[in-house]
């Protein structure tokens, strides 16, 4: 990475990142009001909103499901919310409520969702739990979002609720949403950048407009391939209002966006020579041959996705107006596309099925459509005498009935990742046992100032022992510890180095220690080397 734009964005990023967040609360209280969505449409997004936030938190497990990601973004986080910085700590103090933050990496990943953390450690506390409520309420958003959707392509009142049933009840989307994942959020700010800019294509005010970039800048912060959201904005207002770009304010939109953008794309170019965890080619039509299979039959003979929520939106890519249903399609395809090319984007490859939540909403509103028009041909062929209410909800108990079929997936914790998980369990153990004042060696520094306990990068034994010796044991006075983590135990010769040579650095004592299978994670604490 090139260290001056770095060093800007660290320092920088972090009110960038703010100016958004504000414009987008701004603007959405001013927009909000103004969606043409009718009273029943609104109070049933909400109810099923509301759904989606119980189902998520009481049915789906609390646990992270991707390492250590999520404790990178929680981590992130809490530098953002102490330090206003954009970077990861890997050497820090946490005393007094408040972390220090001496040794910074810039990391790969986007800084959205560290920031929508910060938000919420800075209104709520800092808590390993607060990432996952925050996703909770994502969910729901996203419920609201799509039925909102629906609503303004054309489905009726009773295909948007039906659509955010659908929605509410994916089973991978109340899965991730209990974790502390990005795609969730990534998901909700492209659903909602495509629902603000087809109230724009309503509307043709300079108010929606200044939300729909607000929404769409906001949603390139959080995960790489957000950035597709800028075409897919452009091709809705293309599709519903192609008179826009004949006038200036749509041009004059495009500058002001161009400017929210310009941090978040100097991201982008900052870490554009990335492997991301790959020797190979990122994105090549050799992994697309492979994952375009797999991530098709997920969608229509896979138990982790319904075949029922397909079917429904078939009929409705059938049954929508010709542009709403190339939008829709157009969503799907660009976020189904993209992880096709993608080295590591199969559905099947490790805990690469997140990648999916970005497909979900336009299937959902596509399905909202296709359940709205199978009731009113019910209703007009065979079911004359029902009332529309008593129809829908016929169809909406299937929904619920077929989503029965699917909660043991979602109740699972699942074996995928189980060393990884323990860790971090054991991990919070270790930690809540540890005296004031003390000090963590960890490949994981950042979940440990979660938690509220200093913590330093383990590989600082080995590479800056002198430092170790005359800083840390004088500094801390309630001890250095090494913590044997998933990152000891792996077939890995340069980690698992880094673990025994810090052991062989220092005299040490065994202090806590736990096991899971064949993995052994302890904590030790090391003792000052006695002077040559």
């Amino acid at each position: 990475m090139n260290a001056a734009l770095t060093g800007f964005l660290i320092a920088w990023q972090f009110w960038a990142l703010a100016v958004l967040f504000a414009l987008v609360l701004v603007t959405t209280v001013v927009e909000g009001p103004r969606l043409q969505v009718q009273r029943p449409t609104l109070i049933a997004a909400a109810l099923l909103a509301v759904l989606a936030w119980t189902l998520t938190w009481s049915l789906a497990p609390r646990t992270s499901r991707i390492y250590y990601d999520e404790q990178i973004y929680q981590g992130i986080g809490r530098v953002m919310s102490d330090l206003h910085r954009a970077e990861m700590c890997n050497e820090g103090n946490v005393e007094y409520g408040r972390l220090q933050c001496w040794r910074g990496e810039y990391n790969k990943e986007p800084y959205g969702f560290p920031y929508l953390l910060s938000v919420v450690y800075s209104t709520t506390g800092v808590s390993d739990t607060a990432a996952f409520r925050f996703n909770n309420i994502v969910a729901g958003l996203a419920v609201f979002v799509t039925v909102i959707l629906v609503s303004l392509l054309g489905g009726s009142m009773w295909g948007a609720a039906l659509g955010g049933l659908l929605m509410a009840l994916l089973p991978l989307q109340l899965t991730w949403s209990n974790t502390a994942a990005a795609e969730p959020s990534a998901a909700l700010f492209s659903g909602a950048s495509i629902l603000a800019a087809v109230h724009f294509a309503r509307r043709r005010t300079a108010s929606a407009l200044a939300w729909t970039i607000a929404l769409s800048a906001f949603a390139i912060t959080i995960r790489p391939e957000g950035i597709l959201i800028l075409p897919l904005v452009l091709l809705t207002i293309a599709l519903l209002a192609p008179g826009e770009f004949r006038s200036a304010r749509l041009w004059w939109g495009g500058v002001a966006g161009l400017a929210l953008t310009s941090v978040p794309l100097l991201h982008l170019i900052a870490v554009r020579n990335e492997t991301w965890g790959t020797t190979g080619s990122r994105l090549s039509w050799q992994d697309a041959v492979a994952n375009a299979p797999v991530n098709f039959w997920f969608y229509l003979g896979d138990e982790r996705f319904p075949i029922f929520v397909t079917a429904a939106a078939i009929v409705g890519l059938i049954a929508a107006g010709r542009r709403e249903r190339l939008l829709m399609l157009l969503y799907f395809l660009t976020f189904w596309t993209v992880f096709v090319f993608f080295y590591a984007g199969s559905y099947n490859y490790g805990a690469d099925v997140r990648y999916s939540l970005m497909t979900y909403i336009p299937i959902a509103v596509l399905g909202g459509i296709g359940l709205g028009h199978t009731g009113a041909m019910l209703k007009a062929r065979w079911l004359a005498h029902w009332s529309e209410r008593a129809v829908s909800g016929a169809i909406a108990a299937a929904v619920v009935l077929q989503f029965l079929l699917y909660a043991p997936i979602v109740r699972a914790v699942g074996e995928e990742a189980w060393a990884a998980r323990a860790d971090v369990k054991y991990a919070k153990q270790f930690a809540a046992a540890l005296p004031p004042n003390s000090i963590v060696l960890t490949h994981n520094p950042g979940m440990f100032h979660i938690w509220g306990v200093s913590a330093a990068q383990l590989s600082l034994a080995k590479t800056d022992t002198p430092y170790v010796d005359s800083q840390l044991f004088s500094r801390y006075a309630g001890g250095v510890y090494l913590h044997w983590n998933f990152w000891c135990n792996v077939d890995d010769p340069v980690q698992v180095a880094y673990c025994r040579d810090a052991l062989d650095q220092f005299p040490h004592e065994l202090v806590s220690t736990a096991r899971e299978r064949n993995y052994q994670y302890m904590l030790y604490r090391l003792q000052k080397r006695p002077p040559n």
